[in-house]
């Protein structure tokens, strides 16, 4: 169980476990809590806030009870700074995984790889959609391209302007 100290009306402690001495008491740990409250120590209950995506916690208040010490968390709707700041934050983040992945993925240009020139390619485009990442609206619903597998090759569509004979079919 955690406690708070409460001294002239004012929690001066709070949200700890009680100490094993206080006020040259020893054993004051093993005391009911009638007698731990005649020294100002009270069982503590924090209560979270109930709180939205566009909330921030700003701080908490308490309230001496007659059984125990509350405290309540309190929040704000976020400013439009507060958002600003999240958007620019979550890009900080977005570039830093991309930068990652690019880093990752250098060996995968160099002359010696292992690579044949259609997968270097593959490479090639992928390392080029991670450096579009940025070119996303929303960093926080970012698609992300998916690493060229072993043995896939480029699919490239061919695209006639010749019209089939009639009676056949491209299927």
């Amino acid at each position: 169980m955690r406690y708070a100290f409460v001294e002239d009306g004012i929690v001066k402690q709070s949200n700890r476990p009680l100490p094993n001495v206080w006020a040259n008491v020893s054993n004051f740990d093993l005391f009911d809590i009638s007698t731990l409250k005649s020294y100002g120590w009270y069982p503590y209950r924090f209560v979270e806030a109930q709180k939205d995506v566009y909330d921030v916690v700003d701080g908490s208040y308490f309230s001496i009870e007659e059984e125990e010490v509350v405290e309540y968390q309190t929040i704000r709707k976020k400013t439009d700074e507060d958002l600003q700041n999240e958007i620019i934050n979550q890009w900080g983040n977005v570039r830093a995984r991309r930068n990652i992945e690019l880093m990752e993925s250098d060996w995968t240009q160099v002359l010696d790889s292992p690579f044949t020139e259609e997968q270097k390619e593959l490479w090639r485009i992928y390392r080029q959609a991670l450096r579009d990442i940025t070119l996303q609206t929303d960093p926080f619903n970012i698609t992300w391209p998916n690493k060229p597998e072993p043995g896939e090759t480029i699919i490239e569509e061919v695209v006639s302007d010749v019209e089939p004979e009639p009676g056949i079919t491209n299927e």
